[in-house]
């Protein structure tokens, strides 16, 4: 007995900044798609480059440009024949417009997206913005929200530190409760500035949220959720249907 598949739209993961926020991203795209068989579930490529130069040392330091690597993997997802290019490191987003431009390929900002994601309180607090140092450098978060009418408020330089370490310490494959504990010391300094909803503008930090989008009464959104709800939708939106043999 044959049955109906219903084929999505092929993403393309551009990823391996880093390996673990990836894996973290490609996760949640499969808990976030509505299946409940495996031919339910999206058609997905990841080309994952952990070769990248440094994005931190590029925008602080004039180090290594990444861009001819991020161009190379984009090749390779397009002649995979990906629909759609997105991909979970926001710190490299600075780069992508360059990157993207003339593609002839749908690509989702985790940027866009993350700010269309913050709830319209109307109460004109500012917006805590948890970010590496290089994307903080790159003003590509501070920009897009100043441009929603948003104001931004960030750690500490103390407290931005620890967010650094505890960066750093994810990407050496680091784990457990002391870091997150960490990390919510962090976002609690920034409930002393009034802030009630936050951004965790790295993808190394939202492997430690675990699912949490309140901590201690501070919302804090997650780029890697949001970026993976907007592809599931997008993915999902134009399909095309085959008969396949019996489904396993």
């Amino acid at each position: 007995m044959t049955k109906a598949i219903t084929a999505s739209r092929l993403v393309g993961i551009l990823g391996g900044m880093g390996p673990a926020a990836t894996a973290d991203f490609y996760t949640k795209l499969i808990e976030l798609t509505p299946a409940t068989t495996d031919q339910e579930h999206l058609r997905v490529v990841i080309w994952a480059d952990p070769t990248v130069p440094s994005r931190q040392d590029a925008l602080l330091s004039g180090g290594t440009d990444p861009t001819p690597w991020l161009n190379a993997g984009a090749d390779q997802l397009q002649r995979c024949g990906a629909d759609i290019l997105v991909v979970p490191c926001n710190t490299v987003h600075g780069y992508l417009p360059a990157v993207m431009n003339e593609r002839e390929v749908e690509f989702i900002s985790i940027i866009e997206t993350t700010i269309a994601a913050i709830p319209a309180t109307g109460t004109g607090e500012p917006i805590g913005l948890l970010a590496t140092d290089g994307a903080l450098a790159s003003g590509i978060y501070q920009d897009a929200l100043t441009a929603a009418g948003y104001q931004v408020a960030l750690p500490s330089p103390e407290q931005q530190q620890t967010l650094m370490r505890l960066v750093h310490e994810v990407k050496a494959g680091l784990e457990g409760s002391a870091l997150r504990t960490d990390l919510a010391v962090v976002t609690d300094s920034l409930r002393t500035q009034g802030v009630r909803v936050a951004i965790a503008g790295c993808t190394e930090l939202s492997t430690l949220l675990d699912g949490q989008a309140d901590t201690n009464g501070l919302q804090v959104i997650d780029p890697a959720v949001e970026l993976a709800r907007e592809t599931v939708s997008r993915a999902q939106a134009q399909t095309t249907t085959r008969n396949e043999g019996p489904t396993r």
